[in-house]
């Protein structure tokens, strides 16, 4: 399985001499049987090894708890923990519940990033200590990540990706970023990674996908809650609506994906079939009037500027 992986750098190494970077990684599972072994296999082949690995079983009824305490008998740093189902609870909204829960059984452990991994994920072996690497040079980076590619039938699809938004599946905060930005809000169509990414920025934190760096993601994006791609896209389309996401930005993202994204058009239409369903019958969000009004300025400065994504301290440019 052959996917980017940058020459490997001694930023973090020179900078362990100083402080070593310690860091804990979260993962959620449920009924992820099918992809963990492999997750936790690239997790173990890790340059930088974690401090503690919680990995929450959100309920799985199938034999993800097995391989998990199984792991964990063989390594310490594992850590099974169980977290029974709440009947009726979105998928996105369990996701984000059993994260929190283990972000407070950290809090009895010192360190310095928090990552977030699915349990669907295969990770380059330099992963962390390249990610590391770049919290260690920009001391105003709040929350990172590389990008990912979907293997879908033995095939690596790429994925679009937005510099500005970290997806939640490798994602890596900076232990004080989260706890200022109070963790992720539940939402029930998801959309909780973009969110964590806007109110980083509220407090002048950056937040930044780095495409020099690549996951493989062992299904398609959105089909984790889902049977396939198809109501993948419609999810999202209500996802969006849900996050707030200002409706000139949208109609613009849905004309751009439908060229670019598969299933073409017919993915686009879906989305905005979803978003759609979710004006009419006037879904209401949760998140606080603040974000909604950064967000939506953001988005419009975007539309007005033609794409443009200012990183902090570089010149303009486009998304990719």
């Amino acid at each position: 399985m052959n996917h980017k992986q940058p020459e490997k750098t001694n930023q973090v190494a020179s900078a362990s001499k100083i402080a070593p970077p310690r860091y804990v990684i979260i993962t959620p599972a449920y009924n992820e049987e099918q992809y963990i072994e492999k997750t936790i296999q690239s997790v173990l082949q890790q340059t930088v090894q974690p401090l503690q690995w919680l990995i929450v079983d959100d309920g799985s009824t199938d034999n993800t708890a097995n391989i998990i305490k199984s792991y964990s008998e063989q390594h310490t740093f594992i850590h099974y923990c169980f977290r029974e189902k709440v009947a009726r609870q979105e998928y996105f909204a369990s996701n984000v519940f059993a994260i929190m829960e283990a972000y407070e059984k950290s809090k009895e452990m010192t360190y310095d990033f928090l990552a977030v991994l699915d349990a669907d994920i295969v990770l380059p072996a330099n992963y962390y200590e390249w990610i590391l690497g770049k919290f260690i040079q920009d001391p105003n980076l709040g929350v990172a990540s590389g990008i990912y590619v979907n293997l879908i039938k033995g095939k690596l699809c790429t994925v679009l990706h937005d510099r500005r938004s970290t997806p939640k599946a490798i994602q890596v905060f900076r232990k004080k970023v989260f706890e200022e930005i109070g963790g992720f809000i539940p939402l029930k169509w998801g959309g909780e990674d973009t969110i964590s990414c806007v109110m980083a920025r509220i407090h002048k934190w950056k937040a930044w996908s780095f495409p020099d760096i690549e996951a493989v993601h062992l299904r398609p994006t959105g089909t984790g809650a889902v049977s396939n791609i198809l109501s993948a896209r419609f999810r999202q389309g209500i996802c969006e609506y849900n996050m707030a996401v200002h409706p000139l930005f949208f109609l613009l993202k849905v004309l751009r994906r439908a060229i670019l994204e598969k299933p073409y058009i017919l993915g686009s239409i879906l989305r905005f079939s979803g978003y759609l369903l979710a004006a009419v019958r006037r879904d209401k969000t949760i998140l606080p009037d603040s974000v909604v009004a950064f967000l939506r300025k953001e988005q419009l400065q975007r539309v007005l500027s033609g794409n443009k994504i200012n990183q902090p301290g570089t010149e303009s440019r486009k998304q990719v």
